[in-house]
Formats: C-alpha cells, sequence, structure tokens
C-alpha cells in the first residue's frame, strides 16, 4: 500500500475573511469555523478524486472552542440572552462539521485540542489503516484578544490546511509554527 501524501497546503488569517465569498452561512460561523472553512476551499479540485465517503477530516483547534465560549458567555446578560446560533460553535469540532456540510464529506472526523504536532501522523494512520483514502487536515489557531488576556497569551486567528492522500511518500514543511509562550 503507498504511502499517503501531502498533495496540497494552505494558510489563511482573519484578514482573509473579508474577501470570501461563502454565501450567507458562512458569515453565522464563529471565526474558527470561518478560518477552517476558507483553509480548505482550494482543496475542492482534489475531492473528486477520491469518494467522498472515503474523505476524513482531522481538525487540531489550539485553544479548542474558547474564544466562542467566552463570547458565548458574554452574551447571557444581553437582552435576549445568549445567540442560539453561537451556542452551536461552543464545540471545538464544530469547524468539522461545517467543512463536511460544505463538501458533502462522509468520512470519519476527529478533532484535537492543542498542538499540531500530531495531525499529519493521525491523518496518515486513518489512510494506512484503510478507514479513508484522503483527510482534510486544519490546524486552527484562535485565540480572540479577550480570551487572550485571561489566559495569557497572544491572540491569534490563522488556519493552516492540507489535504493528504494515498501517493509516494513525501516529507514537507507544511509551515505550521507552533506560537511561541507569550511573557
Amino acid at each position: 500500500m503507498p504511502n499517503p501524501s501531502v498533495t496540497n497546503t494552505n494558510t489563511v488569517t482573519s484578514a482573509d475573511i473579508a474577501a470570501a465569498r461563502l454565501g450567507p452561512r458562512f458569515g453565522r460561523m464563529d471565526l474558527a469555523s470561518q478560518l477552517a472553512l476558507l483553509a480548505v476551499e482550494p482543496f475542492v479540485e482534489y475531492f473528486d478524486s477520491v469518494p467522498r465517503e472515503r474523505i476524513a477530516i482531522c481538525l487540531v483547534a489550539r485553544a479548542g472552542s474558547l474564544s466562542t465560549d467566552a463570547e458565548y458567555w458574554k452574551g447571557r446578560d444581553a437582552a435576549g440572552g445568549p445567540s442560539p446560533t453561537l451556542f452551536t460553535y461552543t464545540l471545538p469540532s464544530a469547524a468539522i462539521g461545517e467543512i463536511a456540510i460544505r463538501h458533502r464529506l462522509t468520512g470519519p472526523g476527529l478533532c484535537f485540542v492543542g498542538g499540531s504536532d500530531e495531525l499529519l501522523a493521525e491523518a496518515s494512520d486513518l489512510i494506512k489503516r484503510g478507514e479513508a483514502d484522503g483527510c482534510v487536515c486544519v490546524f486552527a489557531n484562535v485565540i480572540s484578544p479577550a480570551l487572550a488576556e485571561m489566559i495569557s497569551a497572544a491572540a491569534a486567528a490563522t488556519a493552516h490546511a492540507f489535504f493528504v492522500r494515498r501517493g509516494e511518500p513525501t516529507a514537507p514543511n507544511l509551515g505550521i509554527a507552533e506560537p511561541a509562550p507569550r511573557s
């Protein structure tokens, strides 16, 4: 069985969101889901090379859904209470669902909270075990300014994505840099 290979990579930041034209649903998403969805858009051409039920999605959310959770919590004092739309995004895995819905991907979905170190290994493992033939991988690093202050971390709004499928072995530089601890 051929080893998995990375066929495409992409990085987006919050600055890319204003130019995105992904429909009305996109504007209702939390920042992490917007970034994740936007990061995988260039991969659409690869999705037709693998049956969509055989494409997995692996997501690592550096801070989970804490930025959205904090925003939702602040809404408890607002007139009418917290937003029911925002509630959906208080799960770190919400971006997996948004990607799956938009691109009709029905393979396995894995969500991790923390660093991106194991993302490629997890995707490769899914392919090597025969659970998937391709995998959309996303590392979302979203820390709102309010959350950054609470947890003594740098504010961030980026997503790095790559598509892995069966193929020849590669050792790409994926350009996923973990942020340095804030002093």
